[in-house]
């Protein structure tokens, strides 16, 4: 079992070494990616706290203690930090979150280090911390649930970041957003069976299953799963391109704005000159095209421009830029100098950026996937 052990202790802590390593190497550090490097940076000296526990290295023990007795009070904030740093001003960032990091400050200054302070003397120097040393499981599970707590938050702030993102950019991929929610969404699935684990042994003995050795596998393979999916992803562990520019989250309630006789008429105008420029210019086929390209195309400001999508044309900048997109694909697919074009060669031609989004979207417009549409139109 020792041997087993090991191994994965070891898999674990490569593979979370490589990925600091990448993170470390790469030239641009913007702050998201600085995050990422906390992140993992954590998770390696709890695992290698966890090697110094199995082998009795009492030094090592010492010095990664905090790393693991804070992971669940750390990585929860660290998280929520992490999503808004990817859509917000990073430069007032802490300013506004530094509150999220209080309960990690108190606990290091009242729990943690005095912890260490009696492991050195081996006796506790507070009677405050024997308690909290006879009822840990008790805090431990306090601690998962607020772990959970914020990566569930995290996750919705993603969610409604993501979904605002449509407003901006007319490409969102599944390579783009799908490292970061897999992220959140393996987090919270290992929260919780350490959650149902430490419940286990509450109720029924520790002595039955060590379930701390199943968390930790469960950990190594999160990490090796996020290392080999981000590693293989164009953005590799962090998508360069959500920092471009702060975006404001949509509001779910967003009230349609009264606009007037004199408003009407520019956007009437702006429409037109919208419109032109998608005849003449085709900017659908830029696949990076953004909402503050478009606006300066057409000689406006993006805000104007947004107001015009939604309040006038009542559709959001994502879904205008691929329906021209998609009739771009329809027309190519009708055309006989693109009979030796692949659909996914068209797609591209087009401006779509993978596979994935082009099924999706197309789909959505015609109710038919590009081969359906094909086989049922082209014959």
């Amino acid at each position: 079992m020792k041997l087993l052990i090991d191994f994965i202790l070891i898999g674990g802590i490569v593979i979370n070494g490589l990925i600091l390593l990448i993170l470390l190497k790469s030239k641009k550090k913007e702050l998201p990616k600085k995050l990422l490097i906390f992140f993992f940076g954590i998770i390696f000296l709890y695992m290698i706290h966890a090697y110094a526990e199995v082998h009795r290295i009492r030094f090592l023990y010492i010095l990664t203690f905090i790393f693991n007795d804070t992971i669940e009070i750390f990585v929860g904030p660290l998280l929520y930090v992490y999503i808004k740093s990817l859509f917000e001003d990073q430069k007032t960032l802490f300013r506004k979150n530094w509150l999220h990091f209080v309960p990690l400050v108190l606990y290091i200054s009242i729990i943690s280090i005095p912890f260490i302070i009696s492991i050195l003397n081996k006796e506790f120097i507070f009677n405050y911390l024997k308690v909290i040393n006879e009822s840990s499981m008790e805090f431990f599970t306090i601690f998962v649930v607020y772990l959970i707590a914020y990566a569930l938050f995290s996750l919705r702030l993603f969610y409604k970041y993501s979904k605002a993102m449509e407003a901006n950019f007319s490409t969102i991929s599944e390579t783009d957003f799908g490292w970061v929610r897999q992220m959140l969404i393996g987090i919270i699935i290992v929260a919780f069976l350490d959650l149902l684990g430490s419940f286990y042994e509450i109720y029924v003995g520790e002595e039955a299953v060590d379930t701390s050795f199943i968390t930790l596998i469960l950990v190594v393979i999160l990490i090796g799963y996020l290392g080999y999916y981000g590693i293989r992803q164009s953005k590799i562990l962090v998508p360069d391109f959500l920092i471009q520019e702060p975006i404001q989250p949509l509001e779910t309630t967003e009230k349609r704005k009264i606009v007037s006789s004199a408003e009407e008429e520019m956007f009437q105008e702006l429409q037109t000159r919208l419109e032109k420029i998608f005849i003449s210019n085709k900017p659908y086929l830029d696949e990076e095209l953004t909402l503050n390209k478009l606006a300066q195309m057409i000689s406006t400001t993006d805000k104007k421009l947004s107001g015009l999508l939604n309040q006038h044309m009542n559709i959001t900048f994502y879904d205008l830029v691929n329906k021209y997109r998609v009739a771009a694909v329809k027309e190519k697919l009708a055309s006989k100098d693109f009979e030796n074009y692949t659909l996914l060669g068209i797609a591209y031609d087009c401006g779509f950026k993978s596979k994935t989004s082009f099924n999706r979207i197309f789909k959505k417009e015609t109710g038919l996937s590009p081969s359906q549409y094909k086989k049922a139109n082209l014959g």
